[in-house]
């Protein structure tokens, strides 16, 4: 896969799954925006090994939480790289949430970072990729909305909410821009979690399974001419369980 001359913007880059995603596609030739929050020297860190590929790259800062820093950070992209050719929103917050400690202002973080900041960027952007006639947009989104566990309400129900603006997405942004979610499961163990065994006594294959699967399935959303709306689920057998 050749993405020489392409440009990425992908939320959350500087760790974990983001970071990896960004330098599978600069070591294929694309230019790579960072985009971080609270982690500068870990963004630092990815653009620097970034451009040992030799493509432009440039980090931005933005608290997805917060709707005039979401439009900085479009502006910082589009002013820096003219056009977006690739929208991965990657970015997520993770924690638990048992509904008896539920409150509005926690609902309210999920529903910014996990719906508003995809939604705003995928708008603005897919206009530009439209005007383009070429455009990919990919959202990180989970296995849980269609397979629910306790004590994440909020995390689940604005996942099932990026679930869905996935498919709208993709009628309203085609045909020149085509749009896809991934379905991750127990990729790596999430962060400030003690029991990492626990996750895989609930999947088929009893492993994790690693960054790089979520990379193969982001080079076939890329590399397709014709899917679009549609979802690859990467999760080990989870829902099968």
């Amino acid at each position: 896969m050749d993405l020489a001359g392409k440009n990425a913007l992908i939320t959350g880059a500087s760790k974990r799954i983001g970071r990896e995603i960004a330098l599978f596609l600069a070591e294929r030739g694309a230019n790579i925006i960072v985009h971080y929050n609270r982690s500068e020297e870990e963004a630092e860190k990815v653009i620097k090994l970034v451009e040992d590929y030799g493509v432009r790259s440039l980090k931005i800062k933005a608290n997805l939480e917060e709707e005039k820093e979401i439009y900085k950070l479009i502006e910082n992209a589009v002013s820096n790289f003219r056009k977006i050719d690739i929208l991965i929103n990657n970015a997520s917050i993770y924690f638990e949430t048992p509904l008896k400690d539920l409150d509005i202002r926690i609902l309210d973080r999920y529903y910014s970072v996990h719906i508003k900041a995809p939604t705003i960027l995928s708008k603005e952007l897919g206009n530009i990729m439209i005007k383009n006639k070429y455009g990919r947009i990919i959202n990180i989104i989970d296995y849980a909305p269609l397979r629910p566990y306790k004590n994440f309400l909020p995390y689940i129900v604005t996942k099932g909410g990026l679930y869905t603006l996935t498919k709208v997405l993709a009628k309203e942004l085609s045909p020149y821009v085509l749009v896809n979610g991934i379905l991750p499961g127990p990729i790596i163990p999430a962060e400030n979690i003690d029991d990492t065994e626990k996750a895989l006594q609930k999947t088929i294959l009893k492993k994790w399974g690693g960054e790089k699967e979520i990379c193969k399935a982001v080079e076939y959303f890329i590399k397709t001419e014709f899917t679009t709306g549609s979802f690859l689920p990467v999760e080990g057998g989870r829902l099968l369980c």
